[in-house]
């Protein structure tokens, strides 16, 4: 009873403060900065992913060295990890929940006699209109796709069509003060050939325009304004390429066909079963295992300041050694994810048109002088997925080769490979929009690979690093050729890196053989002892 009451104090009480003050903290900061304040940031990005990073940080940081007094140890020493991502699930998916039900509650609802009442009344997120007319003829349409899925594996197609909103039937040819948007979708595998592909995508227009003509988009109770999402940019895409468009950011609505009031669903209710649930089964799990004695010996109780500073400060005592060329390119990388997010192009994933807008390769476009693509492409990524993937392998090779080439020619050879493997990607697909940086990472496992075939490397356990290298190049050859990855930037890049690397041979001193130690025995005479000696014969 002590054990449990113990793990009560010091681990579930800390758990509940952490889960609350997430919480309600970041729920007021979302309230404050986003609803009220009306800040243009993604809300997938706010009502999403943010508190899913929050949510980790805070497990990281205050949880995990309470955890570290349970009793554990498995042979493959997972448990820890079952537990941290079981507390953060409990914390973000009771975050997010709450989110959706803020974002809901506590829209107002405007009443207008028509729509050209909009730009004069209060900005809210609903609407009710007693007058009104959707305009089917002059519609804005924008296609878009998006590939999804661990190793890219869905193909999403999107129409937009949005709707001039009008006071009335008479004013047709008027430009719209806001917009009813329609969003249609159909997903298929992105392992089809491109025939395929092309078959799938006319059949679904074919059946989005069908659907389009029967619907009654007259009928709704209010409308709902569409925030800073993906689905808001394809709107305002088709909005821009239409005749109708003043140069004015387009105000987008959404059609509801419910109440006003039953707008929230059960939202409310799932915040707290989610929480209930979270807590439940972390109490259930904490009361299994048994307390570790000999770290709870060493543990001593820290305040919450105290916690985020032993969690930073094997960060700020990192040095330029320790960090290196590798870590400023997934720094630059990881930067360039975020503000593209944060820019509101999304998460998941980008619409190809902005990452040409970025400085993806492009055939075309590089041939025309905007040579800058060939470099700048290695550091755009098309969702959360393609990064994370990148970035692992990244780090994978560079634990290698840092000791083997150092900083310098290590970053010379990242972007040298990655130079070819944009050349390479554009002589073999000469029309297509190709982002990331595999090619680059590509050529620094052809370096480490060349080098390994040579006596530059040391001894150690060669053999067994080196097919480790190639099965990691091979399996993900091959799904690039399954899924829709650029295998000509990968090739290219690998290439590349294998001439590279016998070139850095030259440059390379080889490694010392292990000195060996001589060991100096000393001898001692002992004198026998006599008495001992006497009475054993």
């Amino acid at each position: 009873m002590a054990n449990f009451l113990t793990k009560l104090k010091l681990i579930y009480l800390p758990f509940l403060i952490i889960v609350l003050l997430v919480i309600s903290i970041y729920s007021f900061l979302n309230w404050l900065l986003i609803i009220k304040e009306q800040l243009p940031l993604n809300q997938e990005l706010i009502n999403f992913w943010l508190p899913i990073g929050f949510s980790i940080l805070s497990v990281a940081i205050w949880l995990r060295p309470r955890v570290k007094l349970l009793s554990l140890k498995t042979k493959k020493d997972n448990l820890p990890f079952l537990y941290y991502f079981v507390a953060a699930g409990a914390i973000f998916v009771s975050t997010i929940t709450t989110q959706e039900y803020l974002l809901t509650a506590t829209g107002e609802l405007t009443s207008l006699q028509n729509i050209s009442q909009l730009n004069t009344a209060h900005v809210t997120k609903y609407y009710h209109l007693k007058n009104h007319f959707i305009d089917k003829k002059h519609i804005a349409v924008h296609y878009r796709t998006e590939v999804s899925g661990r190793s890219s594996e869905h193909l999403t197609f999107f129409i937009d069509v949005a709707c001039p909103i009008l006071s009335d039937s008479i004013s047709k040819n008027s430009i719209p003060v806001a917009w009813l948007g329609t969003e249609y979708s159909k997903t298929i595998s992105n392992n089809l050939n491109v025939e395929e592909k092309k078959s799938y995508s006319k059949e679904f227009a074919q059946d989005v325009n069908e659907e389009f003509k029967n619907q009654n988009l007259n009928y709704f109770t209010y409308l709902d304004r569409v925030g800073y999402t993906s689905k808001q940019r394809g709107f305002i895409a088709g909005i821009k390429a239409s005749n109708m468009y003043n140069g004015d950011t387009p105000v987008i609505m959404e059609a509801k066909t419910t109440s006003f009031e039953d707008r929230n669903g059960d939202k409310l209710q799932w915040i707290f079963y989610s929480f209930g649930i979270g807590a439940g089964i972390w109490l259930i799990m904490i009361a299994i295992p048994k307390l570790n004695r000999a770290e709870l010996k060493k543990y001593t109780p820290r305040s919450w300041q105290a916690d985020i500073t032993a969690f930073f400060r094997p960060f700020a005592g990192m040095k330029w050694a320790d960090t290196g060329i590798i870590t400023i390119l997934i720094g630059v990388n990881v930067l360039i994810f975020i503000i593209m997010v944060f820019a509101g192009l999304g998460v998941i994933s980008f619409d190809t048109a902005d990452l040409y807008k970025w400085g993806a390769s492009y055939g075309p476009a590089v041939k025309s002088g905007e040579w800058w693509r060939l470099i700048t492409c290695m550091f755009l990524h098309d969702g959360l997925m393609h990064l994370l993937m990148n970035m692992f392998g990244l780090i994978l090779v560079a634990a290698f080769l840092k000791s083997v080439l150092g900083n310098f020619k290590m970053g010379v050879a990242y972007f040298i490979c990655g130079l070819l493997a944009s050349l390479a990607s554009i002589w073999w697909h000469p029309a297509i929009v190709s982002i990331g940086a595999s090619g680059a990472i590509f050529g620094l496992y052809g370096v480490a690979i060349a080098l390994l075939t040579t006596n530059k490397t040391g001894e150690g356990n060669k053999k067994g690093v080196l097919l480790s290298f190639l099965f990691f190049v091979g399996i993900n050859l091959l799904f690039g050729l399954l899924g829709n990855a650029d295998n000509a930037a990968h090739i290219g890049g690998l290439i590349s890196g294998l001439i590279m690397g016998y070139i850095l041979y030259f440059f390379i001193a080889a490694p010392k053989p292990p000195r060996k130690k001589r060991i100096k025995i000393k001898q001692e005479i002992i004198a026998p002892d006599t008495e001992q000696t006497a009475e054993q014969v």
